[in-house]
């Protein structure tokens, strides 16, 4: 049986570009349904357990959105508030609880502030969030995606979110076969595109960023 949604925006994937999205657009008052296919959001930071952030030299400075500061500032509040730290560390305004980068942290830890940033939004209803749902359907028209079918990954059945403007934050791609969008993969040859740093002679379709494979270290 599948369940009906309708939404001001529907975004598909749940990782940080679309926990940012929907953090934007529930903050000018849209109601909006955001999808994850694990049962964690955060994506790279969180379940890829890839939680050194890509910053630039003077993120601590400037040059980040005012959400990106609080979801910053929210990990340092919760390592001060729930670990052991020493006086030194819980003192320091520039915490760092790992070695790499300029915020280190575990991925428990930005969950938990993701969730935190979004209680608001869901406890007045401007944000739905569905875990362990995957986009398996689309119906599109006129270049538009009108609405996108999802299945229910832990309990069965589906449900069919419309919407009028949808974002997909998957991390493949998912929506682009499902809607009948061109697209293409890989690097793309000089000859298709006309780029003068495109590369040369036949298109690489497989030419993708290598694999990042992470391990996380604790202690007893």
């Amino acid at each position: 049986m599948k369940a009906e949604r309708t939404c001001d925006l529907l975004i598909v994937g749940g990782g940080v570009g679309g926990c940012a999205a929907a953090l934007a657009a529930a903050s000018l008052g849209r109601r909006v349904v955001l999808t994850e296919e694990t049962d964690w959001l955060g994506g790279q930071i969180t379940a890829q357990a890839v939680s050194a952030l890509d910053e630039h030299a003077r993120i601590e400075s400037f040059g980040g959105t005012d959400s990106y500061y609080r979801f910053r500032n929210g990990i340092r509040d919760y390592y001060r508030a729930h670990y052991p730290l020493t006086p030194q560390a819980r003192q320091a305004k520039r915490l760092n609880p790992g070695n790499r980068g300029y915020l280190f942290h575990e991925p428990r830890v930005a969950l938990a502030v993701l969730e935190a940033m979004f209680a608001p939004h869901r406890a007045a209803r401007r944000v739905e969030i569905l875990v362990e749902h995957r986009a398996v359907r689309a119906e599109a028209g006129g270049d538009r995606v009108l609405a996108v079918e999802l299945a229910d990954l832990r309990h069965g059945g589906s449900v069919v979110v419309h919407a009028p403007f949808v974002i997909d934050a998957t991390e493949l791609g998912d929506l682009l076969p499902l809607t009948g969008t061109e697209y293409v993969s890989g690097a793309e040859s000089q000859a298709d595109t006309g780029e003068p740093h495109a590369v040369t002679g036949a298109p690489q379709p497989e030419n993708v960023q290598a694999f990042t494979v992470s391990f996380i270290v604790d202690y007893l």
